[in-house]
């Protein structure tokens, strides 16, 4: 794809995730509802349908022949039936965005024949925008993002969610993290899957493990960590898909290896 191309790209996610983030930010202030997906912890929210359409309609007016796929299926065509393809998420971290009124984030990534192109993760409530363009590095606002300090495992800061995983638990793999736990400097949780990988991309995180995530929730942390220097795969070292649900390890490349042979002694994962 051309310059020009990427160029035109990244300025419309940009500007889609801006403007996401400054409808998020208005209805929040509004009363909205609530309902749940699959449980009481799955939550959905009329803000998170509003926005998705509203960024679908900002993509499709500028590119009608594109497919988008979104975790509130708001575009109605088959998205395997396109060559460019969008994949968003409106409101990554309903629940925070529903208790906390933080730590959630707009996630928009760009894919082209299932390869990444363009991924951005704005966080609204902080106004920190992470973008990145495939081959022309990683940026926090206007910052270059990159992972150059060698971190080892015993002093990484790591984020996970396994612990709250009903299969994690099921096959074993939660007691594998939990023996992880004990061996890294710290774990944490964020609650928005995109808003950690990019936080990884920052350094503010050295690694971030998850068994079970929507392509929307890792598309363009993915490309962000990359652009980065950072190593993005699922948790067995493959390639991570850009359209299905995966495991996803994001790391820091000092101990990629290290990570991704403690995390495999799980023969289920």
């Amino acid at each position: 794809m051309q310059t020009s191309s990427l160029t035109a790209l990244k300025e419309l996610a940009l500007q889609c995730a801006r403007s996401a983030g400054k409808l998020s930010l208005a209805r929040m202030k509004e009363p909205f509802t609530v309902e749940y997906k699959t449980s009481a912890s799955d939550l959905v929210t009329a803000v998170d349908k509003e926005v998705e359409k509203h960024v679908v309609d900002m993509i499709l007016q500028r590119y009608p022949d594109h497919g988008i796929l979104g975790e509130e299926s708001t575009f109605t065509g088959d998205p395997g039936k396109y060559e460019t393809l969008w994949v968003i998420d409106p409101i990554d971290g309903t629940t925070n965005f529903v208790h906390q009124q933080i730590n959630f984030s707009v996630s928009i990534a760009v894919y082209h024949k299932g390869e990444g192109l363009i991924g951005v993760v704005y966080d609204p409530s902080r106004d920190e925008i992470f973008h990145a363009v495939k081959g022309e590095g990683a940026y926090l606002n206007d910052q270059p993002l990159r992972l150059e300090r060698q971190v080892h495992l015993e002093e990484a800061l790591l984020c996970t969610s396994v612990f709250w995983n009903k299969r994690a638990e099921q096959i074993g793999i939660d007691q594998i993290v939990k023996k992880l736990a004990g061996k890294v400097r710290g774990m944490r949780l964020l609650g928005s899957a995109a808003l950690e990988l990019a936080y990884v991309a920052a350094g503010r995180l050295d690694g971030y493990v998850s068994l079970s995530l929507n392509a929307w929730d890792f598309g363009a942390g993915k490309i962000i960590v990359e652009e980065a220097g950072g190593r993005v795969t699922t948790m067995r070292g493959t390639p991570l898909p850009f359209d299905q649900k995966s495991s996803v390890m994001a790391c820091n490349p000092a101990f990629y290896e290290e990570l991704q042979h403690y995390l495999s002694m799980n023969e289920n994962m």
